[in-house]
């Protein structure tokens, strides 16, 4: 293969002399260098979705104009025409953008954009979007007890993530057996937040029961929650174990902790095992081979226990490839029990090397820089250590890696020609030396492909990655370097760059640079970004140029962005850590005449039944365009025909010899990029590598819709917050408790023009940690969402009684109770229980009264005779 001309065609030869090369050469470069006055050159961009009722934009350039023009941009679906844009424009090279809004369709989605100017007209086509409203449910817990009232919110967001009013035909609760328990109709409210409270009978079906909104499109959103018959746990268990050890590893630690909700360590036994199962099949069942330890759990409520990696053969087949932990808990007095596991991976793989922060294109002309990483088998750095880099299979240079286990390289690209380059890194090599049945330690290799990228003239744009998030309000630079072909820059001696950025299916960015051309026409120039909501998820960021040769010159790069709101709500107690009864403020920061919607929760019932959070990411879920990429969407692909013709296929002769074209791998190019940002674009420019034209050619697929094609908004159901039940006024001094809800705060808060509201409230008489949460809605400013705040209920002398959930009258039950003193001093106690005509009593624990010194307790054991229900 032979490469002729700007990377155009290859041919095959038969045979070829290097003197009808240069000469063909030289004919194609007088051709592109040819002076020539400037042509006029334009750019229109749209977005491939349009969303209505919501403001887009659209951005157009002209290079080289010298004369106003009338410009049109037409919507055409369904025999009827929208104007987007229709403006006189006069002599510019600026990038200017202007803003419309659709009205919503009925019909099908597909429609086209007609671009007229100085009588000509190109069309593309693009989809209508009809933006539904996205809706989430929110709980005031995930699991109830029958007989407890269930809670819930429906909130119905735009696109913009700001309020609407939104009505629904129906909300229904749905039991596990499927039947209609609740229904609301026609539910609307005038805060954008709607609450709604049901009771649950006191024996319902227990199982999962559904939370079904119906929206007027027909669209339903489902929320589950859970009904069951519990007792809350007054402790968590965690166990912290290696996440995986090697083949050569002699031995691990493990680790048992034990904290109650309020945060004091438990004070107990813990029963810790490893094993290491067989593979085992059919009857061959071999039991697991196992190391087990009972100990008490030292003063902190932890046990850090040593194993031996001996017994469980690391290296050897046969087993399974990894070890299992179990850790029983009992508390002391009450016998009360809680378990937590955790699996221990076995890797033959000691370290592992990997290709980091790497493009996967390269630019003739712009150097390639790369990384390549080294870490041990708990993703650690591996310091101080050479690594050998091979390109195209050829010893590059050895590199040493820093503290982070990280080596930097580059590679001189100006003389590269290849259509794709290998990359490979060795750190070691394996030396076998044991005889079959055992597990060898592996050093595996790094391997990396890049691609050239196309351009017909040469020239390059490169957009400098940030290898991390972006922060909302965060102020980055952003770097850009560029390579241009001298050849029609003669009389140029500034050139424009421009930027667009898209999010979310939306132009959210615009802006141009000017620079000024050198003499070897290879330089760099800066972005100032300030980063906002609006480029969340992800910012894709295109740079481009209008090169004289009529060559779109470009680069585009994705930005991962902090997924943020525009409301900023902030949430926090008064005191991190109070008394129980006593009187607390929760103060609330967000926009003015903002509604926020408040919750807080017993930590005891998330450890009993975790929830997915009310969360960033779960609301930006919900989002149908929020990473959106390319030309397919709900079914309909957008790609249109390419406008330039392709290369003809037929022998060229010379001097006695064919030279036949085919494609020759080229590479990715502009228009790629301009596919992935999921935008339109209208240019004379070429943006498009060469194709050869073929009997058949080949198309795109053809539109089409799904049959059964519905606006759907993807929803992401969430399983969320908050719960409060009617709470008395009570003394701070007050020591009977009585008040132990499981949700304490369930309340919508106006905020004032300051921005501000503190509420006060009279913490329960749990003895916990309450997990609050907040968020926000306002007309203008939209959805915010506060991070998690957090209160310690606790006083330094309590009893804790440990109840069954239910009894059965006629049996006879133990009560335990552990009497807490976290006073710095002793104090002797007294404990007895009330009279009672509904149960006798009688003490079996050895005294009735005592000493507890500091940070100890005393347990008091009865046996409970019911007599009465209820």
């Amino acid at each position: 293969n032979c490469f002729l001309g700007r990377q155009l065609i290859s041919f095959f030869c038969l045979p070829v002399r290097k003197m009808w090369l240069k000469f063909l050469l030289a004919i194609l470069l007088l051709h592109v260098t040819a002076a020539k006055e400037p042509e006029l050159q334009y750019v229109l961009m749209v977005p491939a979705v349009l969303q209505t009722d919501s403001p887009g934009q659209v951005c157009l350039q002209f290079l080289n104009l010298n004369e106003t023009i009338s410009v049109r941009v037409i919507l055409e679906h369904d025999a009827a025409n929208t104007t987007i844009l229709e403006k006189n424009m006069t002599a510019s090279n600026g990038l200017q953008c202007f803003n419309f809004t659709i009205p919503p369709v009925s019909s099908a989605p597909l429609a086209f954009i007609s671009f007229s100017a100085k009588g000509s007209t190109v069309s593309q086509s693009v989809m209508i979007w009809n933006t539904e409203s996205i809706v989430f449910v929110q709980t005031d817990k995930p699991i109830y007890k029958p007989g407890q009232s269930v809670m819930f919110r429906v909130v119905a967001l735009d696109f913009n993530f700001k309020p609407v009013q939104e009505m629904y035909p129906l909300i229904a609760i749905q039991d596990p057996r499927g039947n209609r328990i609740f229904q609301w109709q026609n539910v609307t409210s005038e805060i954008n937040i709607i609450q709604i409270e049901f009771p649950l009978t006191e024996e319902p079906i227990l199982g999962s029961y559904k939370i079904i909104v119906a929206k007027k499109s027909g669209d339903k959103t489902n929320h589950s929650f859970l009904v069951e018959e519990y007792v809350l746990p007054k402790f968590d268990v965690t166990v912290t174990a290696p996440e995986s050890l090697t083949v050569l590893d002699s031995e691990f630690t493990v680790k048992v902790c034990a904290v109650y909700t309020y945060g004091q360590p438990v004070e107990g036994k813990v029963q810790l095992s490893v094993c290491r199962d067989f593979h085992s099949y059919g009857r061959c069942k071999k039991s697991p081979v196992c190391q087990s330890f009972t100990k008490d759990l030292e003063t902190e409520g932890c046990l850090s226990q040593d194993f031996s990696s001996k017994i469980f053969e690391l290296n050897r087949i046969g087993y399974m490839r990894n070890l299992d932990v179990k850790a029983i808990v009992t508390e002391k007095g009450t016998g009360q029990q809680l378990t937590a596991t955790e699996s221990i991976s076995i890797t033959r793989v000691m370290s592992t090397i990997q290709f980091e922060n790497m493009d996967r294109h390269y630019r003739r002309g712009i150097p390639y820089f790369g990384q390549i990483k080294l870490v041990d088998k708990d993703n650690s750095p591996i310091s101080n250590e050479v690594i050998q880099l091979f390109v195209n299979n050829k010893n590059t240079d050895n590199f040493t890696t820093d503290d982070n286990g990280i080596a930097e390289f580059s590679i001189d690209t100006s003389k590269m020609f290849d259509p794709e380059i290998s990359l490979k890194a060795t750190y070691k090599t394996s030396d076998p030396c044991h005889s079959e049945g055992w597990i060898e330690p592996s050093y595996p290799d790094a391997s990396f492909s890049i691609q050239r990228f196309y351009s017909w003239t040469n020239s390059f744009v490169r957009i400098e990655p940030l290898w991390k998030d972006l922060s909302c309000g965060q102020k980055m630079i952003i770097s850009v370097h560029y390579v241009l072909n001298t050849e029609g820059y003669k009389s140029i001696n500034t050139m424009n760059f421009c930027y667009v950025g898209m999010a979310k299916g939306k132009i959210v960015l615009t802006g141009e640079i000017k620079v000024n051309i050198q003499a070897d026409q290879n330089g760099t120039f800066t972005i100032p970004l300030v980063v906002n909501e609006k480029m969340a998820p992800a910012l894709q960021l295109l740079v481009y140029t209008l090169h004289p040769a009529k060559e779109l010159v470009a680069d585009s790069v994705q930005f991962p962005v902090e997924k943020c709101f525009k409301n900023k709500v902030q949430l926090q107690f008064s005191e991190k850590q109070m008394r129980s009864a006593s009187n607390v403020s929760l103060v609330i920061e967000a926009a003015p005449n903002s509604f926020c919607a408040v919750r807080a929760v017993d930590q005891s019932v998330l450890l009993l039944k975790s929830e997915m959070e009310l969360s960033a990411e779960m609301i930006y879920s919900l989002h149908p365009l929020q990473d959106f990429e390319g030309y397919v969407f709900n079914g309909l692909n957008l790609e249109d025909d390419p406008q330039d013709p392709c290369v003809s296929s037929d022998n060229i002769f010379h001097k006695g010899l064919y030279y036949t074209p085919v494609m020759s791998g080229l590479g990715p190019d502009v228009y790629q990029f301009l596919k992935d940002m999921g935008m339109k674009f209208f240019t004379n420019s070429k943006v498009r590598q060469p194709v050869v034209c073929t009997s058949e050619t080949v198309r795109p697929p053809p539109y089409f819709l799904n049959a059964e094609y519905m606006a759907s908004t993807h929803h992401v159901k969430s399983t969320a917050e908050v719960a409060r039940e009617e709470r008395g006024k009570r003394l701070i001094l007050e020591t009977i408790r009585k008040f132990f809800p499981e949700t304490w705060i369930w309340d919508i808060v106006l905020i004032n023009s300051t921005g501000k509201a503190s509420i006060s409230y009279t913490i329960p008489d749990t003895i916990t940690e309450w997990k609050a949460s907040a968020f926000c809605v306002e007309e203008l400013v939209g959805f915010g969402l506060s991070a998690p705040a957090t209160l310690t209920a606790f006083q330094p002398f309590f009893v804790d009684l440990t109840l069954p959930y239910s009894i059965v009258r006629g049996e006879d039950f133990l009560l335990r109770a552990n009497v807490f003193n976290y006073l710095d001093h002793c104090i002797r106690i007294n404990v007895s229980l009330s009279d009672s005509l509904d149960y006798e009593a009688k003490l079996i624990s050895p005294e009735d009264d005592g000493c507890v010194c500091i940070k100890q307790r005393q347990t008091y054991v009865w046996n409970i005779f019911p007599k009465e229900i209820g």
